[in-house]
């Protein structure tokens, strides 16, 4: 990929911002439906290893991205549980790991390919 350290930056963007909207005390987010916190760390995550899955097409690579992403996870966990406002929870990470694989899983659709494809479409 030729745009690759646009799209790592952009991936270290998102996060960043992830790791903020963690780590605030209210991040004012919230899903108004059962498990929504879950839903949001599955949806997050599916994002984040897709994204970086996108940028890194190998499949030893993508299960990199995808344990990185995992690790996140839990460094996020961590971090929340040494800050007050904030709580840990394990079941966050499982939800984390749920994104991961959602998104190992779509890796193999034409959406592993988006940010090749956006690359293609605009070099045109």
């Amino acid at each position: 990929m030729r745009w690759c350290p646009l799209w790592t930056g952009i991936g270290v963007a998102l996060m960043l911002f992830t790791l903020w909207m963690a780590l605030r005390p209210d991040p004012g987010v919230t899903l108004a439906v059962p498990a929504g916190d879950k839903l949001l760390h599955a949806f997050t995550f599916a994002v984040l290893s897709g994204w970086w899955g996108n940028v890194y097409p190998g499949l030893r690579a993508r299960r990199l991205a995808a344990l990185g992403c995992l690790l996140f996870g839990v460094f996020i966990e961590l971090a929340q549980w040494l800050d007050p406002p904030r709580d840990a929870d394990a079941l966050d990470v499982l939800a984390d790991a749920a994104g991961i694989a959602l998104a190992l899983v779509l890796l193999r659709t034409p959406l592993g390919h988006v940010l090749a494809g956006v690359e293609r479409l605009v070099g045109r």
